[in-house]
């Protein structure tokens, strides 16, 4: 499904934007991997404009943002699954309750530490490896 950008891409005025793809595969044995890239040329040249780190920084905070995000609505659609009355409830609410922000905020953020625990020490390895090979 493919939609329109929220910010067309480039250097504009008031604000710089480029996209970055990421892509997933599962293999038969359940082992997931993934990538991620620029989408094309212009993104490349919006990426190098942005100093020394050449849009490594923002990418990095960008693809953490949207992986914290969409943690959080997995450990959302869990409750709602298990708790169907919830539904009902955030539904009349004028604003989120708070007590539901901060529990949701405590079961993400233990998820995402079991998580990064468990793959941080790997992809370290593989990105030094990537370095040292391309030396």
């Amino acid at each position: 499904m493919q939609t329109q950008p929220l910010w067309p891409k480039g250097n504009h005025p008031t604000y710089n934007s480029f996209v970055i793809e990421v892509g997933v595969r599962k293999d038969h044995e359940g082992e997931w991997r993934s990538y991620r890239r620029l989408q094309d040329a212009q993104d490349v040249t919006v990426a190098e404009s942005l100093g020394p780190s050449r849009g490594m920084e923002e990418g990095a905070w960008a693809l953490l943002t949207e992986s914290v995000r969409a943690e959080a609505m997995l450990q959302l659609l869990v409750k709602l699954s298990n708790e169907p009355e919830l539904h009902a409830k955030l539904g009349s609410a004028e604003k989120a309750p708070e007590e539901l922000i901060e529990k949701l905020s405590e079961i993400t953020l233990k998820q995402l530490k079991l998580s990064l625990d468990q793959m941080v020490a790997g992809l370290v390895r593989e990105t030094i490896e990537q370095v040292h090979d391309g030396l």
